[in-house]
């Protein structure tokens, strides 16, 4: 589980990232501007490099999701988004501060308000997710079908211009077949199959005596997660697929009306500001389906820093990502940042051994690089 000293070095390494990119767009403010012409093409160079420090954020945003006092408290979601909720509100603040943004009330704030809504229930069942089905492979289902939603809106919606739709098309069934071999890592129906189709021999198989769960204990092999478990995992990632392939389309929807060449950071003041007004609507609406008139425990003191961190990772990454969709457009900008799924699986295989057994493993990183692969297909075919 995450210690104090990992915490401290990931924060370290998320506030230098974050602080290097804001401090690079403004020695480059005059380059980037949307009217001015771009020779040299910092204007991609810049989307690039905000692309590498959102993955390299997105990847460890969720690792307190797992730390020993979430885990044995069992923490509500609706909880566990109410900080999560405050520490992202609370961080783009402080990056609009940095900034010199300040929030202006008008009809634009409309647009923050739709992303915070996107956000709070995505949110909530990214939290569900990861603990049914894992670090590793909750989020590599959900960034899978984030790209192919986030290009949707692009090419279709936007009429962003795309360079092949053949291509685009390889591309996307690339990301869905990746995406159906990292869902099957938390199953035994894949190597059920080979067994039945080709006499594979399951006892040949190393490592898979035992898998550790999301609640840490030691079960026997079959089946490694119970297929309730497994489903529900499933289908909150594929949620929040969804919604997360959509978070960008606000912002979008923002920059098209605030043309300034710091749209990014004032749509995220008024992004804080949505989320600040929809999180307790929300919530609430969580609690009593969930719960009815009676509220789980908050456990503030145990796990409110936790939560806290999370929103802070989470907002400086979509922080950099809102600068990773203005330059290089919903088409392939916003997709790039979440082959984060690479790290997302080392933390889950090699830290919290979520997922044991070399035909897993191997499973698990063949279907991570083929999501990578159809990321890369996009990137060229998927803009002009």
């Amino acid at each position: 589980m995450v210690n104090k000293k990992i915490g401290f070095v990931v924060t370290t390494m998320v506030v230098a990232l974050v602080a290097a990119v804001i401090t690079l767009r403004f020695m480059w403010e005059d380059e980037l501007s949307d009217n001015v012409p771009d020779p040299h093409n910092k204007k991609t160079i810049f989307g690039a490099v905000s692309v590498l420090a959102c993955i390299l954020t997105f990847g460890c945003y969720g690792i307190f999701i797992k730390s020993p006092s979430v885990q044995r408290l069992k923490i509500d979601p609706g909880v566990f988004q109410v900080y999560l909720s405050i520490g992202v509100s609370a961080t783009l603040m402080c990056v609009a501060f940095y900034s010199k943004t300040h929030f202006q009330p008008t009809m634009t704030m409309v647009w923050g308000i739709v992303g915070a809504a996107l956000l709070v229930p995505c949110q909530i069942f990214g939290y569900i997710a990861i603990n049914h089905v894992g670090y590793a492979v909750g989020p590599a289902v959900w960034a899978g079908l984030t790209m192919v939603i986030s290009f949707v809106w692009g090419a279709v919606v936007f009429d962003q211009p795309v360079n092949s739709l053949a291509g685009s098309i390889g591309g996307l069934a690339l990301l869905l077949i990746g995406v159906g071999g990292a869902a099957a890592c938390q199953s035994d129906a894949p190597f059920r199959f080979l067994k039945r189709r080709f006499g594979y021999d399951e006892g040949e198989r190393e490592g898979l005596m035992s898998i550790q769960t999301n609640y840490g204990t030691s079960l026997e092999r079959a089946p490694a997660v119970s297929m309730a478990s497994y489903g529900v995992g499933l289908g909150a990632a594929v949620i929040v697929g969804l919604l997360n392939g959509s978070l960008m389309a606000p912002f979008t929807y923002y920059s098209r009306i605030v043309t300034d060449p710091n749209a990014a950071i004032s749509y995220c003041v008024n992004f804080a500001a949505g989320i600040s007004i929809v999180t307790l609507p929300i919530v609430f609406v969580w609690f009593l389906l969930k719960h009815g008139t009676k509220w789980p425990p908050f456990h503030f003191y145990e796990v409110g820093l936790q939560g806290l961190v999370t929103g802070f990772y989470w907002a400086c990454g979509y922080f950099l990502a809102t600068y990773a969709t203005q330059y290089l457009g919903s088409t392939v900008g916003y997709p790039l940042t979440q082959t984060c799924i690479l790290v997302n699986g080392l933390w889950g295989i090699i830290y919290y051994k979520e997922i044991s057994g070399a035909d897993k493993i191997a499973l698990f990183a063949v279907s991570a690089f083929i999501i990578i692969g159809g990321a890369a297909v996009l990137a060229k075919f998927g803009t002009k």
